[in-house]
């Protein structure tokens, strides 16, 4: 079902961009339904286990077709790069379209068919990525214009967060003109712009992160099932994720987050503790909303590993994250706090929000930032109330695997944004990370902590 599940968000997003359109919220709203659901009924059935070999396949096979379709980009120029863009996407699909014949085969032939065909399409898209950044090289979206902004400031010696940033919208949207994000990305992205001889192209650090996030899935998986061929398949289903190439283009920092929980994952599964807090407070110091990811596994390694375990990674947690946190706050801390926080928390709901909350708008007739203002909290209460309730499921589970934990999270992200002041393309982007990770995870148990082996069949 997870992986199910990331198809499902992955062809909304592809389809709506992220904005509101009510068979979009209907069609997310229904993966949501039916994957809370099959996990809180946890059948014992194929649905709830592992995705088998042929599933992955069909994941590759979809992604990269909608890509060779289109690529998503909004922006793109006309310029030699987009060309090569559109033949590193056909490659992949042709790729793709070879990975069934690799069933023909018996092992251990159809292994090394599928491993090879697996890690070339996973080359091929990361190459993809690269020729997004100059195929689209200055996307009209703030994300882009302050990290960039914030970047030369910090290369200037100046806190970004004490500076001032130019409205690109002219006004057009309720928010502060500001550098909203936490202090990893803007040392992760500084880090690449200057290795990158100062061309101050973020994305670059977003190609790295999905770099990171292939290697966790591949770490991961091979810590379940001693094996190459499914944990490749799955990053290659992740890079194959028929809207990753616009959020890229966008500059949506999400990406990192993902790369930050991802990694804490590999290390969760060897219950490395203390190493998997310091990866979940890089997380808690990117994006504002990662406590809640931090949170439900705190619980899982509370459950899993006991108290002491527990102390070691909510230690190493919130020491890092506070690490990278405090040098950037204590300069000015109202004006720190007005920048990453007020200016979410204040922000009027957006009537184009991919959202249960939008749909009840217009269906209302109020689905105007006014009108959504006004209402907003007689619903905003049902987000926080869906996180708090898979937060005490988990708890009161028996034996929560690892794979139960990463699936609640994707629960409890994709409804608090069901009901969020504003949920776009990169908030399900998000979401759909945590149901392909927990599709490359068996259902009923984690491996043992000495010797992993979990065998595929």
């Amino acid at each position: 079902m997870p992986l199910l599940a990331f198809l499902g968000v992955s062809i909304v997003l592809t389809f709506s961009h992220g904005h509101y359109g009510p068979s979009f919220v209907l069609g997310l709203t229904g993966v949501l339904v039916a994957t809370t659901v099959v996990e809180l009924r946890r059948p014992s059935s194929v649905l709830n286990g592992a995705s088998p070999l042929m599933a992955w396949v069909a994941a590759i096979l979809v992604g990269t077709f909608l890509l060779g379709s289109n690529s998503q980009l909004i922006y793109a120029q006309q310029v030699p790069e987009t060309r090569s863009l559109v033949n590193s996407i056909i490659a992949s699909l042709v790729l793709a379209s070879f990975l069934p014949i690799a069933f023909v085969f018996e092992r251990p032939w159809r292994t090394r068919v599928l491993v090879t065909l697996a890690a070339a399409i996973v080359v091929l898209l990361l190459i993809t990525r690269r020729h997004v950044l100059w195929s689209s090289p200055q996307p009209f979206i703030d994300v882009w214009t302050s990290s960039v902004q914030a970047v030369k400031y910090f290369l200037e010696g100046k806190n970004p967060y004490l500076q001032n940033y130019v409205d690109i919208y002219g006004g057009r949207y309720d928010y502060i003109p500001s550098f909203p994000y936490l202090p990893t990305w803007l040392l992760w992205s500084t880090l690449f712009a200057w290795f990158g001889g100062g061309a101050m192209d973020v994305r670059a650090s977003l190609v790295a992160a999905d770099v990171i996030i292939v290697g966790a899935l591949v770490g991961l998986g091979r810590v379940y099932w001693k094996e190459w061929v499914r944990p490749l398949l799955a990053g290659a289903a992740w890079l194959a994720c028929p809207i990753s190439l616009f959020v890229l283009e966008q500059s949506w920092i999400d990406t990192l987050l993902s790369a930050c929980l991802g990694v804490s994952f590999f290390f969760l599964a060897r219950r490395w503790w203390w190493q998997a807090g310091l990866a979940v407070g890089a997380a808690v110091a990117t994006k504002q909303y990662a406590v809640i990811a931090g949170g439900l596994l705190l619980i899982w390694v509370w459950r899993s590993g006991g108290k002491q375990a527990a102390v070691r990674f909510f230690g190493a947690a919130a020491g890092f994250g506070l690490a990278l946190i405090v040098p950037f706050m204590v300069g000015d801390p109202a004006r720190f706090t007005k920048f990453t926080l007020s200016s979410w928390a204040d922000a009027k709901p957006r009537p184009d929000s991919l959202s249960l909350a939008a749909f009840i708008a217009h269906s209302l007739d109020f689905g105007t930032p006014d009108g959504m203002q006004e209402h907003y909290a007689k619903l905003g209460w049902i987000g926080p109330a869906a996180v708090l309730g898979l937060v005490v499921l988990l708890w009161r589970r028996k034996s929560p695997t690892l794979r139960s934990a990463i699936v609640f999270i994707g629960l409890a992200y994709g409804w608090m944004f069901e009901f969020a002041r504003q949920a776009f393309c990169n908030y399900y982007h998000f979401v759909a990370f945590f149901f392909l990770v927990a599709a490359l995870l068996p259902a009923l148990k984690d491996p043992p902590v000495a010797a992993p082996a979990v065998v595929a069949k």
